[in-house]
């Protein structure tokens, strides 16, 4: 069995996959894919079919969903607390100039869109990049086989086949670049007692050909000794783990096709019956000369007795069926989770405890995802300053990684702020409790801790804030 050889569930997922990936890339990948979305119409020609294609409008609400829940994690900056001398490499963690947050931010996109994406930990050893640990990130697709063994109640990785495509400078063109077909293996396998992680790598020939090792096995060393797992971690929307789940927004993927042949067959119908369309029943001499019959202001029609002529004009039903079948659709994406497709409540001021009840449930599951994201960016920042430091796993490194949960973001008001303020002049709370307080409820700095604003206050001067009528005054003013 060749090293591309894909793991049976990969095969399984890889149609979803490419759905996910072409209702997000929109209209132009759905028009490219021709009849996997969009049925034929019977005894249609090249031309016509082409046409009805191009008539539908493609409402992108996977694309729309993502960039929403998206920003919804990262409408605060997220918080990393990582050990001093990887503080450096927080700017660039990939070797390519991506920082952390970044980082971040793309693998939260990818794990709602995709429902998994997987980074691998490397050691830096370029004379053109200093020596360090770096991260690799995969999608899902370049994932294609991976098996697991249970050791101390840990589920790890004993193999993994990464699939990459290095771009090379032709022989006889300096300026064109031909990508490579090319497959890492990564292996943990025991060697006298110790475990032992190694990589072999794979190449097709450029000029075709069977895939064959490259290069010899390279062993990955951190301070002299192999390292004892592989250093990948799994992205996933609730685990970080290798077990293959849906996508979080696999039923919206499906609606939003649905959507898409709802309005090409409408686009199709209001073409069809929305040009006037003349006809003509019993006209003197028709057939003698031509079938053809011209329309216009210097053209007379001369008709016999009996004859008639008029406008065809569209009743029927079928126009509004399909006008409300494309309102329910949108309806249910909005449900689904398309939030930018809503429709706002009706009640003129909602309160906010019907806000959270109304999203409750789909705000759980953006949660777990990111929680499930803190867990996996905590793991690959502690593999990446373990492979620096002398902890002597990863995980005794101390990183702590905070991401945005409350999505519903309800501003405490001035009487609960008041209140709080009260109670801490009175000793009944500590000031970071209080602090605490303002943080949630939106007045206060995100990310800075209670003794970090004690010693902002303390580096400033006294202000006295200005009597409250000339407040007033200056307002009304």
């Amino acid at each position: 069995m060749p090293v591309n050889t894909p793991r049976e569930e990969y095969s399984t997922y890889a149609a979803i996959w490419q759905r996910m990936r072409d209702t997000f890339a929109g209209r132009d990948a759905i028009i490219k894919a021709g009849a996997l979305y969009t049925p034929t119409l019977p005894a249609a020609t090249p031309t016509a079919q082409h046409s009805y294609l191009h008539r539908g409008n493609f409402y992108n609400a996977v694309r729309r969903t993502v960039s929403g829940l998206t920003g919804g994690v990262f409408q605060k900056t997220p918080r990393f607390d990582v050990p001093r001398r990887v503080q450096p490499w927080m700017d660039d963690v990939t070797l390519t100039g991506v920082p952390m947050n970044a980082f971040a931010l793309a693998a939260t996109e990818e794990v709602l869109l995709m429902g998994r994406m997987g980074a691998l930990v490397e050691m830096a050893d370029s004379p053109l990049t200093e020596t360090r640990p770096y991260f690799v990130r995969y999608t899902t697709e370049n994932i294609i086989n991976w098996d697991t063994t249970t050791l101390d109640g840990d589920e790890i990785l004993t193999l993994l086949v990464l699939r990459e495509s290095p771009r090379t400078v032709s022989d006889d063109d300096p300026f064109s670049y031909t990508a490579v077909e090319q497959y890492r293996e990564l292996r943990l396998t025991v060697v006298e007692g110790s475990l032992r992680y190694t990589q072999q790598l794979w190449q097709r020939p450029a000029k075709g050909g069977e895939i064959a090792r490259v290069g010899p096995v390279l062993t990955p060393l951190r301070r002299g000794e192999p390292l004892p797992f592989i250093p990948f971690v799994f992205f996933g929307p609730a685990f970080t783990t290798s077990a293959l789940k849906d996508p979080p927004l696999l039923d919206l993927a499906n609606l939003n096709l649905a959507h898409w042949r709802n309005s090409c067959d409408h686009e199709q119908g209001l073409h069809l019956v929305a040009l006037p369309t003349p006809y003509v029943s019993g006209m003197k001499g028709a057939g003698e000369d031509s079938d053809v019959l011209h329309i216009g202001p210097s053209t007379i029609w001369i008709l016999d007795k009996d004859g008639k002529a008029g406008m065809v004009e569209f009743s029927g039903a079928g126009m509004g069926a399909l006008e409300k079948a494309l309102l329910a659709k949108q309806h249910q994406m909005a449900t689904l989770g398309a939030k930018l497709l809503e429709e706002q409540p009706s009640v003129a001021q909602e309160t906010a405890t019907a806000v959270l009840a109304r999203h409750a449930g789909e705000h759980a599951t953006l949660r777990t995802l990111a929680q499930a994201m803190e867990q996996g960016l905590r793991t690959i920042l502690q593999t990446m300053a373990w492979w620096d430091g002398l902890d002597a796993t990863p995980r005794d490194v101390p990183v702590k990684v905070e991401l945005n949960k409350d999505f519903l973001q309800v501003k405490a008001q001035p009487q609960e702020i008041q209140t709080a303020l009260a109670t801490l002049q009175a000793g009944e709370i500590s000031y970071e409790t209080f602090w605490h307080i303002l943080t949630e409820g939106g007045w206060a700095r995100y990310g800075v801790t209670a003794d970090e604003e004690k010693r902002e206050i303390s580096r400033e001067p006294e202000q006295v804030p200005p009597p409250i009528e000339e407040v007033l005054t200056v307002d009304d003013a």
